[in-house]
């Protein structure tokens, strides 16, 4: 610890933190001390103690003026003296990033192997020369990749907005659906610092599967209307070969698209391969909006409830997951059973450790909109027995 009179700090510290401490005396906050240690990931992390705690409009514009011109993450403590916390934002280096080009291309030619196994099984069901396998397997790809970008674009602009740093996205491949998946795990990207209050917090996490989930349900929408209504004497013989399968539960929202395909009786609606789209971001969506860790559901709901109250929010939705899988039969059973294993995961990897909250741990404003917009998407996709 030192003396911190901002005289002395303009000899002792750096020029961006002088210019800190600056903003800090012009918005009629005092400095009672300073501390500072080394962290070999971050750099050095400046701890000012101050003589008050600094209010929500105050600290907002204090946090734009710190992360885009001084280049630090300031966090606001909830201690006994208030701390704010001074986080350097590390600089990227400049050039090509070859590793989310890398991902990406080969997330293509995943999903692209996906889209033409669907659109072969697609046209030899139907027997129909509607498009060639290669072509449709190409606008699945251009779609589906479309979906998965408008996504991670939407929390791109919320980022912008509350001057949140993120690095990505990082498009994630997996096996084709030939080797029985989907192509892809989806994409991710990574904040480098806090948004400023619970307002940034609740809108970050949102925007994404709000986005995600309107350029689903327009790919849906399309590939409902496309898909044949077939008699389902004529697939039955497929289903026991094993070539195709039925789907045994629906995203709400794709349940409620069918109504535009009502079958007759002795008929089946055969999906398309663009509804498949629909079917499988909505299913991620669901999956990103549970409330555990750093999920997208995890920011939305820690910025209307505590730490402590948050983290055991996480295995109370485990718990429910698996009661569902243990009650429910079939397919839906299974699903639940395997995304309880699945949650159980995330919660030991990425939710390890309790949601920090907003940068301001002092911020107590929000609007509701953001929740009840999480409520309402998380049940337009959550699957149901089919």
């Amino acid at each position: 610890m030192e003396d911190t009179s901002l005289s002395r700090f303009q000899n002792s510290y750096p020029p961006r933190i002088n210019s800190i401490l600056e903003l800090l005396s012009k918005a009629g906050v005092s400095v009672v001390n300073i501390n500072f240690y080394i962290n070999k990931k971050l750099g050095t992390i400046y701890d000012v103690f101050i003589d008050r705690i600094i209010d929500e409009e105050t600290f907002n514009n204090l946090y734009v003026e710190i992360t885009s011109r001084q280049g630090y993450t300031p966090l606001q403590l909830r201690t006994n003296p208030p701390i704010l916390r001074l986080i350097p934002l590390r600089e990227e280096t400049r050039g090509r990033d070859y590793k989310k080009i890398s991902l990406l291309l080969l997330t293509i030619i995943t999903v692209y192997l996906t889209g033409y196994g669907l659109s072969g099984f697609y046209t030899s069901i139907i027997h129909e020369a509607v498009m060639n396998p290669f072509i449709l397997g190409a606008i699945y790809t251009v779609l589906f990749m479309s979906a998965l970008a408008f996504h991670e674009y939407g929390h791109m602009r919320a980022a912008r907005k509350y001057n949140v740093v993120i690095k990505g996205p990082y498009f994630i491949p997996a096996p084709p659906i030939q080797l029985g998946f989907i192509g892809t795990l989806g994409a991710v990207i990574t904040m480098k610092n806090l948004p400023p209050d619970k307002r940034g917090l609740a809108k970050l996490g949102i925007n994404g599967p709000l986005y995600g989930y309107l350029a689903g349900l327009a790919v849906a929408i399309v590939g409902v209307l496309l898909s044949p209504i077939i008699p389902a004497e004529s697939i039955k013989p497929l289903i026991e070969k094993g070539e195709v399968s039925e789907i045994g539960f629906l995203p709400l929202t794709l349940q409620l698209l069918l109504f535009l395909r009502t079958p007759p009786p002795g008929y089946t609606v055969l999906l398309h391969p663009l509804a498949f789209i629909g079917f499988v971001v909505f299913i991620v969506t669901f999956l990103n909006l549970i409330p555990i860790g750093q999920l997208d559901g995890g920011h939305v709901v820690r910025s209307y409830i505590s730490m402590k109250s948050h983290d055991l929010l996480g295995y109370i939705v485990i718990l429910l997951s698996l009661m569902a899988g243990l009650l429910l039969r079939g397919d839906i059973g299974t699903y639940y059973l395997s995304l309880s294993i699945i949650l159980l995961l995330l919660k030991l990897i990425v939710g390890r450790y309790p949601h920090p909250g907003p940068a301001n741990q002092y911020a107590v404003k929000h609007t509701y909109n953001y929740l009840l917009l999480y409520i309402a998407l998380l049940v337009l996709t959550i699957p149901i027995p089919s």
